[in-house]
């Protein structure tokens, strides 16, 4: 048996046939790695707490008294600066000698009344209702809430979880 030569139209046939196949092949691939995306996102969401974004107030009608006269309070601004900052001072005697001009950091020696709005892991949302800050919205780390052992910073509670089971335990 000889082997026969390919005539060019013949080769030249092959040779789109090849093309062909390789850009099908390149498309199939970017429509999986597309669609993989997508459900993996949609599987994300699912997963996620149903939340009323045009009024994340009124989550949590509770209130909670937070920190004492020898316990500071840390408030920032972002839950990024409050995670630099509690990355940088991890104790608590770290934290009290801290220098905060620049930090974005405010401390607070007094107890202040406090309803949380919303959590970000290790970072939860309070808009202030006493003292000089009144009215004020600002992030706390989670160990400073009154029970932090009832918050979970990988999985985070809605708001009112929050309240609800700081109150209860009162």
């Amino acid at each position: 048996m000889t082997k026969e030569k390919l005539t060019p139209a013949r080769s030249a046939h092959f040779r789109r046939l090849r093309i062909l196949g390789q850009t099908t092949g390149w498309i199939v691939f970017f429509v999986a790695v597309y669609l993989s995306g997508r459900l993996g996102v949609e599987m994300a969401r699912d997963r996620l707490p149903d939340v009323d974004k045009e009024a994340p107030e009124t989550l949590s009608d509770a209130s909670l008294t937070v920190g004492k006269s020898d316990d500071p309070i840390y408030l920032a601004r972002s839950p990024e600066e409050l995670r630099a900052f509690f990355t940088n001072y991890p104790t608590p005697q770290e934290r009290a000698t801290a220098n905060l001009i620049g930090s974005g950091i405010r401390r607070l020696q007094d107890s202040v009344e406090m309803r949380t709005i919303r959590a970000e892991a290790d970072a939860v949302e309070v808009k202030v209702f006493s003292g000089a800050i009144a009215g004020a919205v600002y992030w706390i780390h989670y160990t400073q809430l009154p029970d932090p052992s009832s918050f979970n910073p990988i999985i985070s509670p809605l708001p009112g979880q929050i309240n609800a089971k700081a109150i209860e335990r009162k």
